[in-house]
């Protein structure tokens, strides 16, 4: 029995900590960043998008990212009409090649705004502010900047989607 609370109070923090940043229901501003693949400047401006933008981060090393890109390939096809995405990749610079080779790989054919990961734990701005913490972790957003969903579960961007269709 104490096993078992032991788990379920793991899972139960896991699940705060993933949400520690801003959470469905707040509103983000628009933000830039340098591409990964073109190194051009990015300016992400909600209003200027189309109805809804999807903020990805990920990792290059994270077997659950790997695992649910060809979904989130799926997804996006089905709703290309809809929705911008971006990608936030957090890495290490030697680890940028491999991340840039894994967007080839996947398809994963939109902006991807690096993110440096450092020894020091502050350094990925985006991913600072957000307070993202669990990889991957998904956030859609409406034309205002609100924040529709905020999930590591691809699953949950889904049926929001399905919902606002």
């Amino acid at each position: 029995m104490k096993k078992l609370l032991a788990i379920v109070l793991l899972l139960w923090a896991t699940q705060l900590s993933a949400q520690d940043g801003p959470t469905a229901g707040s509103a983000l501003r628009s933000l830039s960043g340098v591409d990964m693949i073109s190194g051009k400047v990015i300016d992400v401006v909600f209003r200027e998008a189309k109805e809804y933008t999807l903020f990805h981060f990920w990792k290059s090393e994270s077997d659950s990212c790997i695992k649910q890109f060809p979904a989130l390939v799926t997804l996006i096809k089905d709703y290309e009409s809809k929705i911008t995405v971006y990608g936030f990749p957090y890495e290490y610079k030697q680890q940028i090649p491999a991340a840039k080779a894994m967007t080839a790989k996947y398809k994963l054919n939109w902006a991807h705004l690096l993110q440096y990961r450092q020894t020091n734990p502050e350094g990925a701005n985006v991913i600072d502010v957000l307070k993202i913490n669990e990889f991957p972790t998904y956030m859609l957003l409406d034309k205002e900047g609100m924040i529709l969903v905020r999930s590591g579960s691809l699953e949950d961007v889904q049926v929001v989607l399905k919902r606002l269709d």
